[in-house]
């Protein structure tokens, strides 16, 4: 392949057409990712990149399209002799925008296809740019399936490991465990092959290496036999969890809770396998006679729509708090006159979760403690009514409408060696945390709307992960979160609401439990944080929880990309700038001799 040296010239355009003149035309292709580079100094990139959460957006200089593994390591040479910086990226999920980037960006999602698919050993080779859904369906008709599903189907493979994300099940890891085996693009090294049998301690550090070892290009992910759940739908109230936790995390595959703050309503969701075909007969049938229909069930939150709809809207609220003269929360807020038409009841045909977040962006505002209450009281009685039996295959069941746009803070907590060793009835750290977090938010009068999601996943072998550790231990991972309105003064007033909330968990409950941020939910890096926070708050947490394998990490950094290639702003908030950051490959090359 030919290696442009920069600057180019005529000739060496001239010189590629005359060495290429049938494989790689100049025309009706897409230029070779070197050339690529070049006329991204001649014209650069003005697309604007939003995460998905809509509070992070960058214009990066380059961005890249790569549609091969030979297309990610031409474009990392170039920008590494050039002392250039280019971040990969998957589906722009991640909350805190960690893959954004105002320099490169390097998007990996025309790499999407499933390579193999081995059926006798339960493993799945694709691309890292294949989606999650995408492999579930091509998974589907071989019978497997993944061991386990995240909230939002939309990400990218490379994505959810390099992140450490997660579903919910006590005795099931991250999603970063179940790759056995990878190909990481590095500046420094090219190509590389990683596994438990091909540099062991370099491939549990890349599974969850936050995008800064090199580009993932492809995994192996080890799957399962695909398999139908049965997931019901209850409510209860905190003290009744208390009293049941442990049982229940023993007793199912999969489980979460859903925290509604300022009222007494947990909601629990468990989803197993059935143990038989006539308990699987019995789950559709409960499934197909529900209690109440979609209407019944969302009435609390529609009567309490319609009661505030007709008014004139409310002003944008200011930083500070506004009050609110209406109802007390608690079930009673809800009542007021049954809309009988359409014209009186404008949440008509809504879900839950838009009519909540219509109900937050109404009335008083989402900054109002005591209509947040309200909001959340109506919502508690739609979970009520939701109560009853899905019945579906796991990537049907195991998913969550996380509603609108948001600011969320998810922690993750060592809870215990072994789920095994609990006893059934004892105090658990996860539920003293959660505890201590609706004190916090009643005492401090948060508008904290619902739901504080509550998970747990067993531990993983990736030093980096949020929930390193054993196989059989337990870890518990706890959300926060305020909805986004449209309103750019809103949106301001909600961002700085939201500051104050992060903190509080932040300062007075991360510390105190040995908790740590998920990487996707870290905000770090120029304008994220009032000055000296990332000093005083962010680095002694991490270095807490992570201080050895961080120091790994930026060992293996100095030699797979000593100039900080991959990097970006929150890379080197959160790691630290790389050894020769910054410097084209001459220049590296002449330091070194000099040495």
């Amino acid at each position: 392949m030919l290696r442009v040296l920069l600057p180019v010239s005529g000739v060496s355009l001239f010189w590629y057409a005359y060495t290429h003149p049938d494989e790689d035309s100049l025309v009706g292709r897409k230029l070779p990712p070197e050339l690529q580079y070049l006329a991204s100094d001649q014209t650069p990139n003005s697309d604007t990149l939003t995460n998905w959460s809509g509070t992070h957006e960058a214009t990066p200089r380059r961005y890249f399209h790569p549609e091969r593994e030979s297309d990610v390591e031409a474009f990392l040479r170039v920008a590494a002799t050039r002392g250039d910086r280019l971040r990969p990226a998957g589906s722009g999920l991640s909350p805190n925008g960690s893959a954004l980037s105002r320099e490169g960006v390097l998007a990996l999602g025309a790499m999407d296809r499933v390579l193999s698919v081995d059926r006798d050993k339960k493993q799945v080779t694709v691309q890292a740019g294949c989606r999650v859904q995408a492999l579930a369906d091509a998974l589907a008709p071989h019978g497997l399936t993944l061991q386990n599903y995240a909230s939002i189907r939309e990400q990218q493979i490379g994505g959810i490991t390099q992140v450490g994300a997660h579903g919910t099940g006590p005795r099931i890891p991250p999603c970063d465990e179940q790759v056995v085996a990878m190909r990481l693009a590095t500046p420094g090294l090219g190509v590389i092959n990683l596994s438990e049998d091909e540099e062991p301690e370099l491939f549990r550090l890349a599974r969850v290496g936050l995008g800064a070892l090199g580009v993932m290009t492809q995994a192996t992910l080890r799957v399962v036999p695909r398999h139908q759940l049965i997931e019901r739908t209850f409510t209860a109230t905190p003290a009744e969890v208390r009293r049941n936790h442990v049982a229940w995390l023993q007793q199912n595959k999969h489980i979460k809770y859903l925290y509604i703050p300022y009222t007494d309503t947990v909601v629990v969701v468990t989803a197993n396998p059935p143990a038989s075909s006539e308990q699987l007969r019995e789950a559709q049938q409960a499934a197909a006679t529900a209690a109440h229909g979609p209407e019944q069930r969302t009435e609390a939150l529609r009567r309490l729509y319609a009661s505030v709809t007709p008014a004139t809207p409310a002003a944008a609220p200011s930083a500070a708090v506004p009050s609110y003269s209406g109802p007390a929360p608690g079930p009673a807020s809800t009542a007021s006159s049954s809309p009988s038409t359409a014209a009186s009841d404008p949440g008509a045909g809504l879900s839950g979760p838009q009519l909540r977040d219509a109900l937050l962006a109404s009335g008083p505002g989402p900054l109002d403690p005591k209509w947040v209450a309200s909001v959340n009281a109506a919502e508690a009685e739609y979970w009520r009514r939701s109560a009853g039996t899905r019945v579906g295959y796991s990537d049907q069941i195991l998913g969550f409408d996380c509603g609108g746009q948001q600011w969320v803070l998810e922690a993750a907590l060592p809870v215990a060696p072994s789920l095994d060793g609990l006893r059934p009835g004892a105090r658990t750290k996860d539920l003293d945390f959660v505890e201590a977090l609706m004190a916090e938010i009643e005492r401090s009068r948060v508008p904290a709307p619902a739901p504080i999601e509550v998970r747990w996943t067993s531990g993983s072998s990736s030093p980096l992960s949020p929930a390193a550790g054993p196989p059989e231990s337990l870890h518990c991972w706890v959300g926060v979160i305020m909805y986004l309105p449209d309103e750019p003064e809103r949106r301001e007033a909600v961002t700085a609401a939201f500051r104050e909330y992060a903190r509080l968990v932040e300062t007075k409950l991360m510390p105190r439990f040995n908790a740590t941020w998920h990487w996707a939910k870290l905000e770090a890096g120029p304008g994220r944080r009032p000055e000296g926070e990332m000093e005083k708050v962010v680095a002694p947490r991490l270095a807490a929880r992570f201080g050895p394998a961080l120091a790994a990490l930026r060992r293996y950094r100095a030699v797979l990309d000593p100039s900080g290639t991959l990097g970006n702003s929150w890379l080197d908030a959160v790691v630290g700038p790389a050894p020769q950051q910054g410097q084209p490959r001459a220049a590296q090359a002449t330091a070194e001799s000099k040495a």
